[in-house]
Parts: C-alpha cells; sequence; structure tokens
C-alpha cells in the first residue's frame, strides 16, 4: 500500500526541521573549530560560508512554514464557518428525530397499556380493545409516513413495522369479539 503524501504544512515543517538541524550541526562544529593553523581557519572561514547558505534556506523554509500554516488556518476557518451554518440544520433534525421518537414512544407506552387486556380477552372486552389497538395502529401508520416525509427512514420502519403487528393483532381481536352489538 502506498505511503499517503504528507500535506503541505507537514512538508513545510520537516523542510523547516531539517534546515535547523543542519544549522545546529555546522553550528556547533565552527564553535569548536580549531583556530591554531591556516588549514583550521579554512575550515573554519568554510564553516561560516555553510552557515551563511543555511541561515539563507532556514529563512525561505521558515517563511514556506508560515505560509502553510496560514493557508492550513485559512482551510480550518472556512470549514469552521461551514460547521457552524450547519449546527441549524442538524438541531432541527434532532428536535425532529425527538419529536417522532417521542411519538413512536407514546403509541408504544399505550400498546403496553393494553397488554393486560389482550392477555385474556373476553367478546366484551375484545371489541373494545381490537378498536383501541387499530386505532394505534393507524397512529403507528402516520407516524411511518411523517418520519418517512423527513426521510428518517429508521424511525419509519419501526413505525411501520409497529403499525403492521398493530394491524394484524386488532384485526384477530375484532375476530374473538364476534360481530359489534346493535
Amino acid at each position: 500500500m502506498a505511503k499517503p503524501e504528507p500535506s503541505a504544512l507537514a512538508a513545510a515543517a520537516t523542510a523547516f526541521e531539517s534546515e535547523l538541524e543542519k544549522y545546529a550541526r555546522l553550528g556547533e562544529l565552527f564553535l569548536k573549530q580549531p583556530t591554531g593553523s591556516v588549514k583550521y581557519l579554512e575550515r573554519a572561514n568554510q564553516l561560516l560560508g555553510e552557515i551563511a547558505g543555511c541561515e539563507e534556506r532556514l529563512q525561505a523554509s521558515g517563511q514556506a512554514l508560515v505560509q502553510a500554516l496560514q493557508a492550513s488556518r485559512g482551510r480550518q476557518e472556512a470549514l469552521s464557518a461551514q460547521v457552524i451554518a450547519h449546527v441549524p440544520a442538524v438541531t432541527a433534525r434532532n428536535q425532529q428525530l425527538t419529536a417522532l421518537m417521542g411519538e413512536l414512544g407514546k403509541i408504544a407506552s399505550e400498546v403496553g397499556e393494553l397488554n393486560t387486556a389482550v392477555a385474556s380477552p373476553t367478546p366484551e372486552t375484545a371489541r373494545d380493545v381490537s378498536e383501541r389497538v387499530l386505532g394505534l395502529s393507524e397512529k403507528a401508520l402516520a407516524l411511518s409516513s411523517q418520519a418517512h416525509e423527513a426521510e428518517l427512514e429508521e424511525v419509519a420502519t419501526q413505525a411501520h413495522a409497529l403499525h403492521q403487528k398493530l394491524d394484524a393483532i386488532g384485526k384477530k381481536l375484532q375476530k374473538a369479539g364476534g360481530p359489534p352489538a346493535n
């Protein structure tokens, strides 16, 4: 797998660090260079020339690093502005999701309350419970449609599944209760 290219900022920082290391090495050599002979003085003068060249490269790489930092900061600020501008949309979606999940929770809570009546229905209670279950089924279907329109498919799927289960239970209870009384 190919190694990713370093960013402009990383490349500039690496170049600056490399020049800084060269400068430190040359400076240390210069400071330790004996000056007791012509040969040593020539070497010291050569090191001074190398140090001067290194200072120029260090200055250039420092400027490149500053430019890379400014460019990176500019990109970060632009992205930050986009993030901040997107927060209201995410907040609105979270509120929409919370409202839909609250409605789904209410329906589930009402279904839970009906569990005891559904466990052992009599013909009289079966019709009443059947109507309540079918009503909750319709609420779940409406909630599924709202969630689908809001493009919250997970909630739409959950609400639709609840609708199907409640619809089947309601129809079974209707059959168990017999024909409605006149």
